[in-house]
């Protein structure tokens, strides 16, 4: 059960409180819609925060993408994302990442390209799904180049074993000729908020 009352870093000056919201506000935390739910509120300075976002931790130690060095969360500037939102930072390396972002699998398994792992890394690409430029953060299969966007991948269901040879190529080929037509069955059946939360429920 959730604590009535917190003591938070990202807003040191007063305790925050449980509230249930009724109208949509804004996390101050992560810069998300907050429209129902719980979370914790400083009403005197109209400070909200996801009950979620609560339990991120101030330092995060040995991140995959980083991890030579702490990060430390703290509020960012208007230019990187939501206006006084936090990122985690490394600020001798000028490196930065989305606490949200920083939950995802380091590698994850679709079925839209079933024959490797994805490797989460921070570059820019074409999605191989929508065909849409991706940004920031892609899942990526080096050795076939393909990039998919977070919310195009869906972990696989079926089994996650790869062969090698013939076979696989001419699997690859198959996969690529009807991998539009299943992303936009499987965006259907399941919304982009779904896929990401299931990515960081597999970790």
């Amino acid at each position: 059960m959730a604590a009535r009352s917190v003591a938070h870093f990202a807003h040191p000056a007063h305790e925050l409180n449980l509230i249930s919201y009724t109208l949509p506000c804004w996390c101050d935390l992560c810069g998300d819609r907050i429209s129902t739910g719980t979370g914790y509120s400083c009403r005197r300075c109209c400070f909200d925060m996801r009950e979620d976002c609560a339990k991120y931790p101030e330092t995060l130690r040995f991140f995959f993408a980083h991890p030579w060095h702490d990060l430390t969360l703290s509020r960012a500037a208007a230019a990187d994302i939501a206006a006084g939102a936090f990122l985690y930072r490394c600020v001798p390396c000028g490196f930065a990442v989305h606490p949200r972002c920083s939950r995802l699998p380091q590698t994850a398994r679709s079925d839209l390209h079933p024959g490797h792992a994805l490797t989460a890394v921070p570059a820019v690409g074409t999605c191989a799904a929508c065909r849409r430029p991706c940004y920031v953060w892609i899942y990526r299969c080096g050795p076939c180049k393909v990039d998919l966007h977070i919310v195009c991948v869906r972990p696989s269901c079926g089994s996650s074993d790869a062969g090698d040879g013939a076979g696989d190529q001419r699997g690859a080929r198959k996969e690529k000729g009807s991998l539009r037509g299943a992303i936009e069955n499987r965006l259907q059946e399941m919304g982009a908020e779904t896929i990401i939360m299931t990515l960081i429920e597999n970790l």
